[in-house]
Protein backbone atom coordinates (compact mmCIF):
# COMPACT_ATOMS: atom_id res chain seq x y z
CA UNK A 1 0.00 0.00 0.00
CA UNK A 2 2.55 2.26 0.90
CA UNK A 3 3.87 4.17 3.79
CA UNK A 4 1.13 6.54 3.80
CA UNK A 5 -1.64 4.15 3.16
CA UNK A 6 0.02 1.86 5.75
CA UNK A 7 -0.63 4.36 8.12
CA UNK A 8 -3.76 5.42 7.02
CA UNK A 9 -5.63 1.88 7.22
CA UNK A 10 -4.25 1.72 10.84
CA UNK A 11 -5.95 4.70 12.15
CA UNK A 12 -9.01 3.90 10.14
CA UNK A 13 -12.53 2.58 11.46
CA UNK A 14 -15.08 0.36 9.63
CA UNK A 15 -17.21 2.31 11.42
CA UNK A 16 -16.59 5.64 9.38
CA UNK A 17 -18.08 3.98 6.26
CA UNK A 18 -21.03 5.69 6.82
CA UNK A 19 -19.49 9.07 6.02
CA UNK A 20 -18.14 7.74 2.31
CA UNK A 21 -21.01 7.29 0.45
CA UNK A 22 -20.83 10.33 -1.89
CA UNK A 23 -18.83 8.80 -4.38
CA UNK A 24 -19.03 6.04 -6.74
CA UNK A 25 -16.34 3.35 -6.59
CA UNK A 26 -14.97 0.68 -8.49
CA UNK A 27 -13.23 -1.89 -6.61
CA UNK A 28 -11.24 -4.78 -8.94
CA UNK A 29 -9.72 -8.29 -8.37
CA UNK A 30 -7.78 -11.00 -10.76
CA UNK A 31 -9.50 -14.72 -9.41
CA UNK A 32 -11.33 -15.95 -6.43
CA UNK A 33 -10.81 -19.66 -5.21
CA UNK A 34 -10.57 -21.13 -1.88
CA UNK A 35 -6.68 -23.00 -2.70
CA UNK A 36 -3.54 -22.32 -4.34
CA UNK A 37 -2.68 -22.67 -8.15
CA UNK A 38 0.88 -22.69 -8.74
CA UNK A 39 0.16 -19.83 -12.21
CA UNK A 40 -0.44 -17.55 -9.69
CA UNK A 41 0.83 -18.18 -5.89
CA UNK A 42 3.95 -16.39 -6.26
CA UNK A 43 2.81 -13.37 -7.97
CA UNK A 44 -0.35 -11.99 -5.49
CA UNK A 45 -2.69 -12.93 -2.31
CA UNK A 46 -6.47 -13.36 -3.45
CA UNK A 47 -9.86 -14.05 -1.49
CA UNK A 48 -11.38 -17.13 -0.76
CA UNK A 49 -15.18 -17.58 -1.47
CA UNK A 50 -16.30 -17.05 1.72
CA UNK A 51 -14.49 -13.63 1.67
CA UNK A 52 -15.79 -12.46 -1.66
CA UNK A 53 -19.38 -12.86 -0.88
CA UNK A 54 -18.15 -10.95 2.12
CA UNK A 55 -16.87 -8.11 0.35
CA UNK A 56 -20.05 -8.38 -1.83
CA UNK A 57 -22.58 -8.04 1.25
CA UNK A 58 -20.65 -5.16 2.82
CA UNK A 59 -20.52 -3.44 -1.00
CA UNK A 60 -24.29 -4.21 -1.67
CA UNK A 61 -25.35 -2.74 1.65
CA UNK A 62 -23.34 0.26 1.63
CA UNK A 63 -23.77 1.00 -2.09
CA UNK A 64 -26.15 0.42 -5.12
CA UNK A 65 -24.77 -1.64 -7.77
CA UNK A 66 -23.96 -0.18 -11.51
CA UNK A 67 -25.13 -1.48 -14.18
CA UNK A 68 -22.28 -1.28 -17.06
CA UNK A 69 -24.61 -0.42 -19.62
CA UNK A 70 -25.99 3.00 -17.55
CA UNK A 71 -21.74 3.83 -17.54
CA UNK A 72 -22.02 3.38 -20.90
CA UNK A 73 -25.36 5.51 -21.31
CA UNK A 74 -23.35 8.56 -19.28
CA UNK A 75 -25.97 8.24 -16.55
CA UNK A 76 -24.95 10.38 -13.50
CA UNK A 77 -23.71 7.76 -10.46
CA UNK A 78 -23.53 8.69 -6.90
CA UNK A 79 -22.93 6.03 -4.11
CA UNK A 80 -22.63 3.41 -6.42
CA UNK A 81 -20.00 0.71 -7.41
CA UNK A 82 -19.35 -1.36 -10.08
CA UNK A 83 -17.02 -4.68 -10.27
CA UNK A 84 -14.31 -5.76 -12.54
CA UNK A 85 -12.19 -8.73 -13.20
CA UNK A 86 -8.72 -8.15 -15.08
CA UNK A 87 -6.66 -11.45 -16.82
CA UNK A 88 -10.02 -13.14 -17.79
CA UNK A 89 -8.89 -16.49 -15.55
CA UNK A 90 -10.87 -19.04 -15.69
CA UNK A 91 -12.37 -18.63 -12.24
CA UNK A 92 -14.07 -15.38 -13.61
CA UNK A 93 -16.03 -18.41 -15.10
CA UNK A 94 -16.25 -21.20 -12.77
CA UNK A 95 -15.90 -19.06 -8.94
CA UNK A 96 -17.36 -15.39 -9.74
CA UNK A 97 -20.01 -15.52 -12.32
CA UNK A 98 -21.94 -17.88 -10.31
CA UNK A 99 -22.12 -15.65 -7.21
CA UNK A 100 -22.47 -12.99 -9.25
CA UNK A 101 -26.08 -13.94 -10.77
CA UNK A 102 -26.80 -15.75 -7.49
CA UNK A 103 -26.85 -12.17 -5.82
CA UNK A 104 -28.35 -10.06 -9.36
CA UNK A 105 -25.34 -7.86 -9.93
CA UNK A 106 -23.63 -7.35 -13.00
CA UNK A 107 -19.57 -6.66 -13.64
CA UNK A 108 -16.81 -6.28 -16.44
CA UNK A 109 -14.00 -8.83 -17.30
CA UNK A 110 -11.30 -7.73 -18.70
CA UNK A 111 -8.93 -10.37 -20.82
CA UNK A 112 -6.47 -10.21 -22.92
CA UNK A 113 -7.17 -12.38 -26.41
CA UNK A 114 -3.96 -14.29 -26.58
CA UNK A 115 -4.95 -16.54 -23.70
CA UNK A 116 -8.46 -17.11 -24.08
CA UNK A 117 -8.89 -20.42 -25.06
CA UNK A 118 -5.62 -21.86 -23.12
CA UNK A 119 -3.47 -22.02 -26.13
CA UNK A 120 -0.60 -19.69 -24.53
CA UNK A 121 -0.12 -17.76 -21.49
CA UNK A 122 0.72 -14.81 -19.80
CA UNK A 123 4.50 -14.55 -19.33
CA UNK A 124 4.13 -13.67 -15.31
CA UNK A 125 2.02 -16.72 -15.00
CA UNK A 126 4.94 -18.35 -16.40
CA UNK A 127 7.07 -17.59 -14.08
CA UNK A 128 5.17 -18.25 -11.65
CA UNK A 129 4.51 -21.66 -12.89
CA UNK A 130 8.70 -22.18 -12.26
CA UNK A 131 9.21 -20.30 -8.95
CA UNK A 132 6.67 -23.37 -7.78
CA UNK A 133 9.12 -26.16 -9.45
CA UNK A 134 12.18 -24.34 -8.14
CA UNK A 135 10.53 -24.48 -4.81
CA UNK A 136 9.40 -27.78 -4.69
CA UNK A 137 13.55 -28.50 -5.63
CA UNK A 138 14.49 -26.16 -2.90
CA UNK A 139 15.45 -23.84 -5.06
CA UNK A 140 19.20 -25.79 -6.21
CA UNK A 141 21.72 -23.53 -6.74
CA UNK A 142 23.11 -24.99 -9.91
CA UNK A 143 19.71 -24.22 -11.18
CA UNK A 144 19.31 -20.53 -10.32
CA UNK A 145 22.58 -20.05 -11.50
CA UNK A 146 21.47 -21.03 -15.05
CA UNK A 147 18.29 -18.61 -14.87
CA UNK A 148 20.12 -15.59 -13.49
CA UNK A 149 22.75 -16.25 -16.31
CA UNK A 150 20.37 -16.40 -18.74
CA UNK A 151 17.93 -13.34 -17.86
CA UNK A 152 21.54 -11.59 -16.88
CA UNK A 153 21.58 -10.68 -13.20
CA UNK A 154 22.98 -11.58 -10.10
CA UNK A 155 21.73 -12.52 -7.13
CA UNK A 156 23.11 -13.27 -3.20
CA UNK A 157 20.02 -14.73 -1.11
CA UNK A 158 16.88 -16.99 -2.95
CA UNK A 159 14.14 -13.54 -2.19
CA UNK A 160 16.75 -11.48 -4.20
CA UNK A 161 16.54 -14.36 -6.66
CA UNK A 162 12.94 -14.46 -6.78
CA UNK A 163 12.11 -10.81 -6.88
CA UNK A 164 14.55 -10.25 -10.24
CA UNK A 165 13.38 -13.04 -11.76
CA UNK A 166 9.30 -12.11 -11.09
CA UNK A 167 10.08 -8.71 -11.65
CA UNK A 168 12.23 -9.19 -15.56
CA UNK A 169 11.04 -6.93 -18.44
CA UNK A 170 8.60 -7.95 -21.21
CA UNK A 171 11.41 -8.17 -23.60
CA UNK A 172 12.98 -11.24 -22.03
CA UNK A 173 9.56 -13.22 -22.06
CA UNK A 174 10.84 -15.55 -25.21
CA UNK A 175 13.62 -16.16 -22.55
CA UNK A 176 11.47 -17.42 -19.89
CA UNK A 177 9.45 -20.19 -22.56
CA UNK A 178 13.46 -21.22 -23.03
CA UNK A 179 14.04 -21.65 -19.34
CA UNK A 180 10.42 -24.06 -19.12
CA UNK A 181 12.00 -26.17 -21.54
CA UNK A 182 15.35 -26.63 -19.78
CA UNK A 183 13.49 -27.35 -16.33
CA UNK A 184 11.25 -30.12 -18.50
CA UNK A 185 7.95 -28.07 -17.41
CA UNK A 186 5.44 -29.19 -20.62
CA UNK A 187 3.61 -25.92 -20.28
CA UNK A 188 1.60 -26.52 -23.36
CA UNK A 189 0.49 -29.77 -21.16
CA UNK A 190 0.24 -27.61 -18.12
CA UNK A 191 -2.42 -25.26 -20.54
CA UNK A 192 -4.60 -28.14 -21.20
CA UNK A 193 -5.16 -29.93 -17.82
CA UNK A 194 -5.39 -26.78 -15.84
CA UNK A 195 -6.74 -24.19 -18.21
CA UNK A 196 -5.89 -21.27 -16.30
CA UNK A 197 -7.99 -19.09 -19.19
CA UNK A 198 -11.42 -18.19 -20.40
CA UNK A 199 -12.95 -19.91 -23.22
CA UNK A 200 -14.69 -18.52 -26.11
CA UNK A 201 -17.96 -20.21 -25.28
CA UNK A 202 -17.61 -19.18 -21.53
CA UNK A 203 -17.09 -15.49 -22.84
CA UNK A 204 -20.14 -16.02 -24.81
CA UNK A 205 -22.23 -17.39 -22.41
CA UNK A 206 -21.52 -14.83 -20.15
CA UNK A 207 -22.50 -12.25 -22.74
CA UNK A 208 -25.64 -13.81 -23.39
CA UNK A 209 -26.25 -13.99 -19.29
CA UNK A 210 -25.67 -9.87 -19.49
CA UNK A 211 -22.06 -9.32 -18.10
CA UNK A 212 -19.88 -7.40 -20.06
CA UNK A 213 -15.93 -7.65 -21.44
CA UNK A 214 -13.36 -5.24 -22.36
CA UNK A 215 -9.53 -5.42 -23.64
CA UNK A 216 -6.71 -5.93 -21.63
CA UNK A 217 -4.16 -5.56 -23.74
CA UNK A 218 -3.21 -8.57 -26.64
CA UNK A 219 -0.85 -9.91 -24.23
CA UNK A 220 -0.44 -8.03 -21.07
CA UNK A 221 2.83 -6.05 -21.26
CA UNK A 222 3.69 -3.30 -18.97
CA UNK A 223 2.81 -0.64 -21.44
CA UNK A 224 5.65 1.50 -20.39
CA UNK A 225 7.93 -0.73 -21.67
CA UNK A 226 6.36 -0.38 -25.30
CA UNK A 227 7.08 2.19 -28.05
CA UNK A 228 3.75 4.31 -28.38
CA UNK A 229 2.50 2.46 -31.67
CA UNK A 230 3.24 -0.69 -29.66
CA UNK A 231 0.81 0.55 -26.64
CA UNK A 232 -1.85 2.14 -29.22
CA UNK A 233 -1.81 -1.86 -31.12
CA UNK A 234 -1.99 -3.80 -28.33
CA UNK A 235 -5.11 -1.75 -26.89
CA UNK A 236 -7.19 -1.65 -29.96
CA UNK A 237 -6.86 -4.86 -31.06
CA UNK A 238 -7.77 -6.16 -27.88
CA UNK A 239 -10.95 -4.40 -28.14
CA UNK A 240 -11.46 -4.94 -31.61
CA UNK A 241 -10.81 -8.88 -30.87
CA UNK A 242 -13.44 -8.83 -28.53
CA UNK A 243 -16.44 -7.03 -31.34
CA UNK A 244 -15.25 -8.89 -34.06
CA UNK A 245 -15.74 -12.24 -32.02
CA UNK A 246 -19.22 -11.69 -29.98
CA UNK A 247 -20.69 -9.03 -31.92
CA UNK A 248 -20.50 -5.93 -29.43
CA UNK A 249 -20.87 -2.62 -29.91
CA UNK A 250 -19.01 -0.79 -26.68
CA UNK A 251 -15.58 -0.17 -26.29
CA UNK A 252 -14.20 -1.12 -22.04
CA UNK A 253 -10.46 -1.28 -21.71
CA UNK A 254 -8.37 -1.42 -18.60
CA UNK A 255 -4.95 -0.70 -18.74
CA UNK A 256 -2.92 -3.49 -16.93
CA UNK A 257 -0.15 -3.19 -14.03
CA UNK A 258 -0.85 0.28 -14.43
CA UNK A 259 -2.06 3.42 -15.86
CA UNK A 260 0.53 6.35 -14.47
CA UNK A 261 2.45 6.66 -17.71
CA UNK A 262 0.02 6.35 -20.20
CA UNK A 263 0.31 9.49 -22.62
CA UNK A 264 -2.56 12.22 -23.29
CA UNK A 265 -1.72 11.42 -26.68
CA UNK A 266 -2.55 8.31 -26.43
CA UNK A 267 -5.96 8.76 -24.70
CA UNK A 268 -6.91 11.27 -27.34
CA UNK A 269 -5.73 9.06 -30.05
CA UNK A 270 -7.92 5.93 -27.75
CA UNK A 271 -11.61 8.90 -27.75
CA UNK A 272 -10.57 9.22 -31.06
CA UNK A 273 -11.37 5.50 -31.85
CA UNK A 274 -14.37 5.62 -29.63
CA UNK A 275 -15.79 8.65 -28.19
CA UNK A 276 -17.44 6.45 -25.90
CA UNK A 277 -15.07 4.36 -24.72
CA UNK A 278 -14.42 4.03 -21.22
CA UNK A 279 -11.08 3.25 -19.97
CA UNK A 280 -9.93 1.48 -16.22
CA UNK A 281 -7.26 2.40 -14.60
CA UNK A 282 -5.84 1.66 -10.84
CA UNK A 283 -5.12 4.77 -9.57
CA UNK A 284 -7.82 4.62 -6.78
CA UNK A 285 -9.87 7.75 -6.06
CA UNK A 286 -8.61 9.99 -8.05
CA UNK A 287 -10.00 12.82 -10.79
CA UNK A 288 -8.75 12.12 -14.55
CA UNK A 289 -8.00 14.20 -16.83
CA UNK A 290 -11.39 13.08 -18.69
CA UNK A 291 -14.59 11.52 -17.29
CA UNK A 292 -14.43 8.48 -19.72
CA UNK A 293 -10.77 7.16 -17.60
CA UNK A 294 -12.32 5.56 -14.42
CA UNK A 295 -9.89 5.02 -11.75
CA UNK A 296 -10.68 1.61 -9.73
CA UNK A 297 -8.61 0.29 -6.95
CA UNK A 298 -8.08 -3.32 -5.65
CA UNK A 299 -9.91 -5.28 -2.75
CA UNK A 300 -8.13 -8.18 -3.13
CA UNK A 301 -5.69 -8.53 -0.38
CA UNK A 302 -7.57 -11.00 1.89
CA UNK A 303 -5.17 -9.84 4.94
CA UNK A 304 -7.02 -6.16 4.58
CA UNK A 305 -10.86 -5.71 6.24
CA UNK A 306 -12.75 -4.29 3.62
CA UNK A 307 -14.44 -2.12 5.53
CA UNK A 308 -11.17 -0.47 6.37
CA UNK A 309 -9.77 -0.38 2.88
CA UNK A 310 -12.88 1.43 1.30
CA UNK A 311 -12.58 4.18 4.29
CA UNK A 312 -8.29 3.90 3.70
CA UNK A 313 -9.15 4.84 0.31
CA UNK A 314 -11.25 7.68 1.00
CA UNK A 315 -8.79 8.90 3.62
CA UNK A 316 -6.54 8.55 0.50
CA UNK A 317 -8.29 10.88 -1.33
CA UNK A 318 -8.23 13.76 0.90
CA UNK A 319 -4.72 13.34 1.70
CA UNK A 320 -4.19 13.93 -2.23
CA UNK A 321 -6.65 16.85 -2.22
CA UNK A 322 -4.23 18.21 0.65
CA UNK A 323 -1.46 17.89 -1.51
CA UNK A 324 -2.35 18.92 -4.61
CA UNK A 325 -2.24 15.38 -5.98
CA UNK A 326 -5.84 14.53 -6.64
CA UNK A 327 -5.94 15.51 -10.26
CA UNK A 328 -3.95 12.93 -12.16
CA UNK A 329 -1.79 14.74 -14.54
CA UNK A 330 -0.95 13.38 -18.23
CA UNK A 331 1.98 14.24 -20.45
Amino acid sequence: MGIIKDTLYRISNKQFLKNFKNQSIFPYYHIVRDNQVAHIENLYQFKNCKQFLNDINILTTNYKPINPQDLLNNKNLKNNFLLSFDDGLEEVYTIIYPILKKNNLKAIFFINPNFVDNNEGLYKHYISIIVTHLKKNNFEKSTLDKISQKLSFTYNTIEEFKQKFINIKFSEREKIKDILVVLNIDIKTYLKEQHPYITKKQIQEMINDGFYFGGHTMTHPPLNQLTHEEQKKEIINSINWLKENFNINYSLFAFPFSDKSISKKLLNELFEYDSNIKLFGNSGLKKDIDKRIIQRFSLENPKKQTEKQIVTENLYKYFNKLIGKYNIKRK
